[in-house]
């Protein structure tokens, strides 16, 4: 009888854990995904205008991100988008774990990419 209740228990502590990392981690891939688009289909945009909209699909995604942690950088051929956040995660009753997020959105910038001959 102990044993089946002690198996539940531990049960009940997994699908809580896994009810709350769920919605963070689907957040997450939603926010990584728009940030992708976002970097590929706005090249052209300058490094403010990037950030902005950057912060506007964290809004729209829920993501709690402040300005000063999204870096847009420009490389030779390439454009990057970095944002990092922290999320509180509730996964046993009175224990909260902080996950650091760290995302790098990058596309290939065609328009200063070298033409090879």
């Amino acid at each position: 009888m102990i044993r089946r209740i002690v198996k539940i228990a531990v049960f009940l502590l997994i699908a809580n854990g896994v009810y709350q990392i769920a919605p963070g981690a689907y957040r997450q891939i939603k926010f990584t995904d728009a940030l992708n688009e976002l970097v590929l289909y706005g090249q052209r945009s300058n490094d403010a205008e990037l950030a902005g909209r950057a912060l506007a699909l964290a809004a729209e995604n829920d993501v709690p991100l402040d300005r000063e942690y999204v870096k847009v950088r420009r490389q030779t051929g390439s454009v990057h988008i970095d944002a990092s956040y922290v999320e509180p995660l509730h996964l046993l009753p009175g224990y909260t774990y902080f996950r650091q997020v760290d995302i790098d959105a990058k596309a290939l910038d065609l328009s200063t990419a070298p033409v090879p001959r």
